[in-house]
């Protein structure tokens, strides 16, 4: 008699479009062939109650296609681990981008040097105007002061396929009247984190 071999479902991995730089580089589709991903425009960040209803929409239409559902997002609205506990999503760990992009231990070690660290990376870079000078109004001088006061240092997280954004970021840190210092990307705790998470979904107690 012959074994008919169980079809394997399809893994959806659901990310904030920050991080197509790194799993691009980490060639994730190929590594896990059953991955598909879909990303979210990273504007959503600036509205995040549309972002956790454009989430959910997604999450949903995973579901009805009987795909696995992986969310790769920081802490970007409030309870967003119990909003993708409740939607039976798995969350990769991590609070924030900057951190997933460094790993923890040297993004703490960063905020530890200086607190007042303002952390950027490429999409923020290329889309400052739009994500903070005109929502905040930092074209205003006091505006400005009011928003950075606390901050004493702009670090650009640098990524393997960025363009060359360094004058960008100088620029920047110019503006917001902050000195500069860059970082380049460290991907293997996030590497490891999607891996596990990964294997996570292949467990039984995760079949819906």
């Amino acid at each position: 008699m012959k074994t008919v071999k169980k079809r394997q479902r399809t893994v959806r991995l659901i990310s904030c479009e920050v991080f197509r730089p790194a799993l691009d580089f980490l060639n994730v589709e190929r590594r896990y062939p059953h991955l598909e991903i879909t990303y979210l425009p990273s504007h959503l960040h600036l509205r995040p109650q549309q972002l956790k209803q454009r989430l959910s929409q997604e999450i949903s239409k995973s579901a009805e296609g009987g795909e696995r559902v992986i969310c790769l997002y920081g802490d970007c609205f409030p309870d967003i681990d119990a909003f993708c506990r409740e939607h039976r999503a798995l969350k990769v760990p991590g609070h924030l981008c900057y951190e997933m992009l460094l790993g923890p231990e040297r993004f703490n070690r960063y905020l530890d040097e200086m607190a007042g660290t303002y952390f950027v990376e490429q999409d923020v870079i290329q889309h400052f105007e739009d994500y903070c000078v005109n929502p905040l109004g930092l074209e205003d001088e006091e505006m400005r002061r009011c928003c950075f006061e606390h901050y004493q240092r702009l670090l650009y997280i640098r990524q393997p396929k960025d363009a060359d954004l360094e004058s960008s970021a100088c620029d920047i840190a110019g503006f917001l009247d902050l000195y500069i210092d860059i970082s380049d990307a460290d991907y293997s705790y996030l590497e490891a984190s999607l891996n596990e998470v990964m294997q996570t979904t292949a467990g039984s107690k995760h079949e819906r």
